[in-house]
């Protein structure tokens, strides 16, 4: 099949040497308002002279979207009416009536539309999913991805961090929370966006999901933790490390050399990890549905409820209460 990718900077490169690995892709086109092609010169691509050309290629048949937050609406919706499937980063949109939106033209066109949620294809998090009854029941999750990043303009740390997590959260326990809290404060003076959130979601059964995201941080952190009332688990994005923590501890250690044993009797493992790139295995799975016509195991509606969950947390913040869903 043939790809069109709309946004080269930073992110968008990976997806173009991605693409360039995989042998179902005949050739790619570019576009980027703000690169030409001779900026782009590792990879076989060929750059478009604007957005419209690429639309109106029919040898096209998929477009890949990495350009800013607020340009993917329109360049999805417009991508859908020209009868393209559409990969498109997150945020998938801004607001929860936009992703409404490309939701029907992708059912009128019949098209396949996947929002960029890449740690669904983390091998960690698979492998989480996997052993995820053997928890028990979850009492709670706590989530921590911070940095010292430069402050987006087109969004803040909400919808660029915390999106992850919130979507995870509802991913794991395969529910949608009941009620969302936030608070958020712009540290850095950025005057636009802010660049420090704690967002809890509420859900069934007194789970809670706590998230602390922040673009302020000197240490880089992209960790979860999932407590439940049998096991415990905690994933290391940066490492791809999943650590499984056993409830067999003794309370109290009758000596010191029992003491030292209470590790060495299993109270923790990690389980073995394949090292996978999570970016590549989502683009491959968003080729597959493609070239299968076959719905892929994120999709619109997916993003259309994290939309609606960080709307709801974005009102907790401004109301400074509690919102439910």
């Amino acid at each position: 099949m043939n790809i069109a990718i709309v946004g080269v900077g930073e992110w968008g490169k990976n997806h173009l040497r991605v693409f360039s690995e995989l042998s179902q892709i005949n050739k790619i086109k570019l576009w980027d308002i703000n690169k030409k092609q001779s900026d782009i010169q590792t990879y076989k691509s060929e750059f478009a002279k604007n957005y419209e050309e690429i639309l109106d290629d029919k040898g096209t048949e998929a477009i890949s979207i990495c350009s800013p937050a607020s340009t993917h609406y329109s360049l999805a919706k417009a991508a859908l009416e020209a009868d393209k499937h559409v990969f498109v980063e997150k945020p998938m949109t801004l607001s929860f009536k936009e992703a409404e939106e490309l939701i029907v033209l992708t059912k009128k066109n019949k098209k396949v539309l996947m929002p960029g949620h890449i740690f669904r294809f983390d091998p960690a998090v698979e492998k989480l999913k996997e052993i995820w009854s053997s928890l028990g029941n979850i009492r709670f999750l706590a989530s921590s991805r911070m940095g010292l990043i430069t402050p987006r303009k087109d969004c803040g740390v909400i919808f660029d961090f915390a999106i992850h997590d919130i979507d995870l959260s509802c991913y794991l326990l395969n529910q949608t929370p009941l009620e969302v809290s936030a608070v958020s404060n712009d540290q850095g003076k950025n005057n636009s966006f802010e660049d420090v959130a704690f967002v809890n979601l509420y859900f069934k059964n007194g789970i809670t999901a706590n998230i602390a995201v922040s673009w302020l941080s000197q240490k880089k952190i992209r960790e979860l933790l999932v407590v439940g009332d049998k096991k415990s688990a905690k994933i290391d994005y940066m490492r791809q490390e999943l650590t499984i923590f056993n409830k067999t501890i003794t309370p109290h250690a009758d000596s010191f050399g029992a003491f030292k044993l209470l590790k060495a009797e299993g109270n923790e493992f990690k389980p073995y990890i394949k090292n996978e790139e999570p970016l590549k295995k989502e683009l491959m799975h968003f080729v597959a549905c493609v070239l299968n016509k076959k719905k892929p195991i994120i999709d619109g509606a997916d993003a259309l409820k994290t939309t609606k969950i960080i709307e709801a947390a974005y009102l907790s913040i401004r109301e400074k209460m509690s919102v439910r869903i």
